[in-house]
């Protein structure tokens, strides 16, 4: 028994930190080899219980940053998580004595991942895909099958390496199965790379205000918060799209103070992006608002996926003893997909959290030149959450074959190309929790991928083939 926690906490662990330290992400294709040697070997209660140990070291590990707002938040979640965990015990135990575990554990991990980013509030953070997103000339095949192929692809190795260390069970035809799919990855990440090309290009200019969550809705510091934005607008880029983070505005706008807002942008004199809370009929809205030179708000999107225990409390009804993290109370939801406009070119916005949901994005996308996403990070504490965060919108670029901008309140603010490539704003080699504006020209591309269109059918390609193998069996 002892033996079989020590593998599962070595191989949660080792699985966590792919996502902490990009430098480390090569672990991912072997951390899983302990685990797996425990769900095939223990019995069903020591399974449980290692299996609920890996899930807590594996997700406590990757996203150990929610506890600096939460930490009961934190305990909840990971409790949650963990029940992935034991329902690929349940499962898992059996595939892997079946001959198709290859192909059948890796199925049942890519389904796993889509109910756990879409069932209730939904949360796909640290999905075994996202580790590689520095790997761009293996991941290019995301286009076509989307980024539960790489988990696919990870678990495949994984079991392949279980099965000839534990089971010594060595197979041509899973080696050339194995090879010939990552090379096949490889020559289509090659070509791709060499074959997409720009259509057009676009200036903007990122603010990076760094203002921390302490001073943000304290009104004595919003004449400082001002300052700074405008100090920082400034110093941007003429005749570029000045873009200001996620609920950078110091104030709750409404029909009282909007004038506060058209004076600030007057004064700057540039077309601008900027996050702001909306009060609409004695509602709360996270917004962002396009504003032109004179002041005059053009476009506004309300977020629509919201954050849960951070701008509403789900089963209000029932869990009504709880407040909300946020200064300001219940963020409402919003219900419509915007599309806004800029020199003949169309985006849309993604607040926050937003870009974790791929079939959210893909829709976003598919009317759009570009995206941009809005966010305020400074609830983290910056590393490892940020680059975590930036590792997301690399494959939401990259499945949807389109540029995606970042302005983040603390970082990482830049911009990633349709290849999955990042430039991003840095000072003294850093790239986050300093003040700065960056001035970017980013290259747009004009034809969406095959995932855009058709989304997220490969789980559905994986669930089919289980329902085969347990009809066969």
């Amino acid at each position: 028994m002892v033996i079989y926690l020590v593998a599962s906490l070595v191989s949660g662990v080792l699985t966590g930190l792919c996502f902490d330290f990009p430098a480390f992400s090569f672990l991912i294709w072997f951390s899983l080899v302990p685990f797996f040697y425990v769900v095939a070997s223990s019995k069903i209660p020591q399974g449980l219980l290692c299996s609920f140990v890996f899930g807590l070291t594996y997700y406590g590990t990757a996203i150990f940053w929610i506890g600096i707002v939460t930490k009961l938040g934190l305990v909840c979640l990971l409790l949650y998580l963990t029940l992935y965990s034991l329902l690929l015990l349940l499962v898992g135990k059996y595939l892997l004595k079946k001959n198709l575990a290859i192909i059948s554990l890796p199925c049942l991990w890519v389904i796993l991942e889509f109910l756990k980013e879409n069932v209730w509030c939904g949360f796909g953070w640290a999905n075994l895909g996202y580790s590689q997103f520095r790997n761009i000339f293996l991941i290019q095949e995301i286009d076509l099958f989307g980024t539960k192929f790489l988990s696919f692809l990870v678990v495949m190795v994984n079991v392949f390496i279980y099965e000839i260390v534990f089971v010594k069970k060595f197979s041509i035809k899973k080696v050339v199965l194995v090879c010939t799919l990552l090379v096949s990855c490889l020559l289509y990440s090659f070509h791709r790379m060499s074959t997409l090309k720009e259509s057009d290009s676009l200036t903007v200019s990122l603010v990076q205000p760094n203002i921390s969550q302490e001073l943000k809705w304290q009104d004595e510091f919003a004449p400082y918060i001002v300052k700074r934005l405008k100090g920082l607008g400034r110093q941007a880029q003429g005749g570029s799209l000045l873009i200001f983070p996620e609920a950078a505005w110091p104030d709750i706008l409404d029909d009282n103070n909007t004038y506060l807002l058209e004076k600030f942008i007057r004064e700057l004199d540039r077309v601008s992006l900027i996050g702001a809370v909306k009060k609409e009929e004695g509602a709360f809205y996270n917004t962002a608002l396009l504003v032109d030179r004179d002041g005059q708000i053009q476009t506004v999107y309300r977020k629509i996926k919201l954050v849960p225990f951070g701008e509403y409390i789900p089963l209000r009804a029932s869990l009504g003893f709880i407040d909300v993290i946020n200064a300001i109370g219940d963020i409402s939801r919003g219900d419509e997909y915007t599309t806004f406009a800029y020199k003949g070119r169309y985006f849309s916005v993604l607040i926050c959290f937003e870009d974790i949901f791929p079939l959210f994005v893909s829709r976003f996308s598919q009317k759009s030149d570009f995206m941009v996403n809005v966010t305020n990070d400074a609830w983290f504490g910056g590393e490892p959450e940020a680059s975590q965060h930036l590792g997301i919108m690399v494959m939401r670029a990259i499945e949807n074959r389109i540029s995606i901008v970042r302005c983040a309140n603390t970082g990482i603010s830049g911009w990633v190309s349709f290849k999955g490539q990042t430039n991003t704003l840095e000072k003294h080699q850093r790239s986050v929790l300093f003040p700065d504006v960056g001035n970017f020209t980013i290259s747009l591309h004009s034809k969406r991928s095959f995932y855009n269109r058709y989304g997220e059918f490969f789980p559905f390609v994986c669930a089919v083939f289980l329902l085969g193998v347990v009809i066969r069996r």
